[in-house]
Parts: C-alpha cells; structure tokens; sequence
C-alpha cells in the first residue's frame, strides 16, 4: 500500500491555477447516462462537399485501422478480452506529451510484413506477424479500429504469456505496477489506490487539480480508474476501467466534472459530475513521467 500523497511529491507547485478545461457539452446522454462532449458547431456543405468528405473519412478509418502510425486514436474494446485496463491506460497516455512520444517510434513494421512492438521499459522487443495481426482483425475478442491499439494488445498479452505476468493474460489486472502499459513503454511503474486507502477522496482530488493546472497535457499524468454502477437500480457488481482525460472545474477553482474516455467508445468522451466520479470510482491509479525517468 503506497503512503499518502502531497503536492510536493507530485513536483507540482500549491498555486490555484485557475486554468480550466473547457469543452462545449451536448444536451445528448451517452450509453452511460453522462453528458457527451460535443465538437463544433458543423458546418454546411454542399452534396458533392458531403460525399468527399465521406469518402474521405472512410478511407482515413481504414488506414488507421491497417496501418499503426504511432498516433492512439481509437481502438474500441472487443467483446471478451476484458482488457479495459490496457485499452484505458492507452487512451490516458495519449493524452500527455511523454505519452505520445512513447507511442511514437514502439512500432515498426518489416519488410515481411510483420511486426516489431518495442516495450522500451523491459527493454523487449515482441514480434506480431502479418498474418496474426489479421486474424485478430477478424476476432471480436480483441479492439477495433486502430492498428496501434491492437498491436499493443497482442504485444502485450504475448509478453504476459511468456512471463507468467497477470497469470499470462490480459483479462483484467491492475492499473499501476510493473504490469501495466505505462511501466511496459517507459519503465516507470506509477502510482494505484483504493477506496480503503487513508485520504482516498483528498488525494485523488489532489491529482486531479494538478491535471488541470496544464490542461493540454493534464499536467503529464496519465490516469485512469475503476468504476463500479452504484446507482440505486444497479446490481453493484458492474466494474469497469475507463480513463480520465480531463478535468473542468467551476468558476470558484473546484472540480465540477470530470472528462472520461470510455474503451469501448473512446471516440466519444462524456462527463461525470465530482460527486459521481467519487461515489462511482473503486480503484484509482495515476503515472506521472517527467524528464528526468
């Protein structure tokens, strides 16, 4: 069990930043019941403008489907992997700059055709071939969309596999430790407590509010949690991983939503009011990589 946190052993600076992140919310409801992030107003266009810009996304989702660039920018859950804790810890390094460096270069594809997924914190490199990535395009069990996010699926469990680690698969596991995906990209383990944990609303909250003194990079934490449906019509035994990707706080400094990407429409980011993040979550853990890991 990890000691308390402070201010001074995140390196972060007591200021209230009154920095916000702001995002234009919809009058829409996701799947989960929480207000959708809406984009900009769209703009009109023309038949023939509408028809190329279709045919312009259809072609750009199938090469980020086929094709890894080193961008996470989808992947959505497959059916019965329960790989939400990799899929989450994912979606919240892409949110950081140390985040989208480390995605950066970790794929490489041969002339084979194959792959080569470089864990630069074990200093492992796993090979997924042509025709495995293929067969896992096909298969519900795995994500969707999104050939990075795939490839570190299989990379990942493959590495599990050889190690023993998480009892060789990719089914649940925790969200910090030499396990998760932020240790197997950058070697640093990161931080996870539960609600049983001393203090456990005032250090969350504290993690929080440093992300959203730099909301463009949340501060260069990468966090997710484990939410469970405590709602007064819910079975209580829903748990799911999901990742936070940032924070809005009112106009008094305090947190009033928080903006969460879901595994399984990670496209789609929603808010939760505080109250119900904290009443909500079970498990939360946090990597913080700075220059000098």
């Amino acid at each position: 069990m990890f000691n308390d946190i402070s201010i001074s052993k995140l390196g972060l600076s007591q200021q209230n930043n009154q920095t916000t992140y702001t995002q234009q919310k919809a009058e829409d409801t996701s799947i989960f019941g929480n207000n959708l992030i809406e984009d900009k107003k769209s703009v009109k266009l023309t038949k023939e403008e509408k028809q190329a810009k279709k045919a312009e996304e259809k072609a750009e989702k199938e090469r980020i489907k086929n094709t890894p660039d080193g961008v996470i920018q989808g992947g959505a859950q497959g059916r019965t992997a329960g790989d939400c804790w990799l899929l989450s810890q994912m979606n919240s390094m892409a949110q950081t700059e140390w985040g989208k460096e480390a995605f950066k270069n970790a794929i490489t594809k041969e002339d084979d055709g194959s792959f080569t997924v470089h864990f630069k914190g074990v200093n492992k490199d796993i090979k997924i071939s042509q025709k495995e990535f293929e067969k896992a395009q096909k298969d519900s069990y795995y994500s969707n969309g999104d050939a990075d996010a795939l490839l570190y699926e299989l990379a990942t469990e493959k590495h599990f596999k050889e190690t023993g680690l998480n009892n060789g698969t990719i089914k649940g596991n925790s969200l910090a430790g030499e396990d998760s995906l932020q240790y197997l990209m950058t070697g640093v383990k990161g931080r996870e407590f539960t609600k049983n944990h001393k203090n456990y609303d005032q250090q969350v909250e504290m993690v929080l509010m440093a992300m959203a003194e730099n909301p463009e990079n949340n501060n260069g934490f990468s966090t997710t949690y484990i939410s469970k449906d405590n709602s007064p019509d819910s079975t209580g035994d829903i748990s799911h991983a999901v990742s936070v990707k940032g924070v809005i706080k009112n106009d008094k400094g305090k947190i009033k939503e928080v903006v969460i990407l879901d595994p399984y429409k990670p496209n789609e980011p929603f808010t939760k009011s505080y109250s119900q993040f904290i009443n909500e979550m079970e498990v939360f853990g946090y990597t913080r990589v700075t220059k000098k890991d």
